[in-house]
């Protein structure tokens, strides 16, 4: 058997065929379930909403902030483990951490709820956020081709 495999629930006859696999792995095999993973949909929000925090606080208590630094701020504010390492030359910091592309559905929503809520207390203004709003025909190029 390889060393890591990963299956998608997707119908009835693969779960039947992940459950028999899993019925004749050596005990002590760790097995990782996890939720759906988030969604196109979710992270063209997330990132036109990052987009437009970005237009209004370029800065964030007086350190430039780009996207990545903004997704890792507000991954820490939900409480996913979050560090700040310094660059090579020492002229700023980068985030090292869990990444958005490995959140769930409803952790992703939660990300998004939770910087909604953010903006509204800063008094931010956010408009309507999605592919369209960032300029892009689909922040998804796979969506293009498959539509």
């Amino acid at each position: 058997m390889t060393e890591r495999q990963t299956f998608v629930l997707s119908t009835r006859e693969k779960r039947a065929n992940v459950a028999r696999l899993i019925a004749n792995m050596e005990l002590g095999t760790l097995i990782e379930v996890r939720g759906a993973k988030r969604s196109d949909d979710q992270n063209d929000a997330l990132h036109g909403l990052i987009d437009q925090i970005i237009k209004q606080r370029p800065t964030h208590f007086g350190l430039k902030a780009d996207k990545e630094t903004y997704k890792a701020i507000f991954m820490h504010a939900l409480g996913k483990e979050t560090r700040f390492v310094p660059t090579l030359d020492g002229d700023g910091v980068f985030p090292m951490g869990q990444r958005t592309s490995k959140l769930t559905v409803r952790e992703c929503a939660d990300l998004i709820t939770y910087i909604l809520a953010w903006c509204d207390r800063e008094k931010l203004t956010i408009k309507h956020f999605d592919a369209e709003s960032r300029g892009e025909a689909s922040a998804n190029p796979r969506r293009e081709r498959a539509a």
